[in-house]
């Protein structure tokens, strides 16, 4: 993600952007908030007082699966005068978890899920090398639903999110793909789930 906001010109269709301002209604609708996520309209122009942060997406090409729930607390509010017990719904929690296979070609490379744990050295052959150091740049997350963006009258439907990876794992067995697994949790402003008409 850029380290400054853009404050002039329009969005770029389709790319991602966090909200660093907000005045009124006519770029971001009711509803959204500073540090949401939200994806560019060229419809819409930037200024110093509706600023978004670009954000610079790549693929993971090492995941394979994604698992995301939610449940909410249930707070009981029964009183001595009711028969029956109530509830209400309290905040709603978010976990989840992604998979992956330990591809090296990914690995070795600054920005990986392995390097979100540890440093990395890529060495030449011969034995020159260039540092990474721990990875702990924003993440953002775009969980697709459906990848379909070109297909008529499909849907694309994909979860944004700014998350954190709370594990890793490194192994190797005979005749096995070697998988990596990570809980994640929602650490910036909440989720949102968009559906891109084709």
């Amino acid at each position: 993600m850029a380290a400054v906001a853009t404050t002039s010109g329009a969005m770029t269709a389709g790319a991602f952007y966090k909200i660093a301002t907000i005045s009124g209604t006519t770029v971001w609708p009711t509803g959204y908030a500073v540090g949401d996520i939200v994806v560019g309209d060229t419809a819409k122009t930037f200024s110093s007082t509706n600023s978004a942060y670009p954000i610079t997406t790549s693929e993971m090409l090492d995941v394979n699966e994604f698992s995301i729930a939610f449940k909410s607390d249930e707070i009981e509010t029964t009183t001595l005068s009711d028969s029956v017990k109530k509830f209400r719904k309290g905040k709603t929690d978010m976990s989840g978890s992604v998979k992956g296979i330990n591809t090296v070609s990914i690995m070795k490379t600054a920005g990986s899920a392995l390097n979100r744990f540890l440093r990395i050295v890529n060495l030449s052959a011969t034995y020159s090398g260039t540092l990474s150091t721990v990875d702990g740049s924003d993440l953002i997350g775009v969980f697709y639903l459906q990848k379909d963006a070109v297909t008529t009258g499909e849907t694309e439907a994909y979860m944004v999110a700014q998350i954190e990876l709370f594990g890793y794992n490194l192994g190797a067995a005979v005749a096995n793909a070697q998988s990596w697994d990570s809980s994640i949790r929602v650490i910036g402003s909440d989720p949102i789930v968009y559906f891109q008409a084709n």
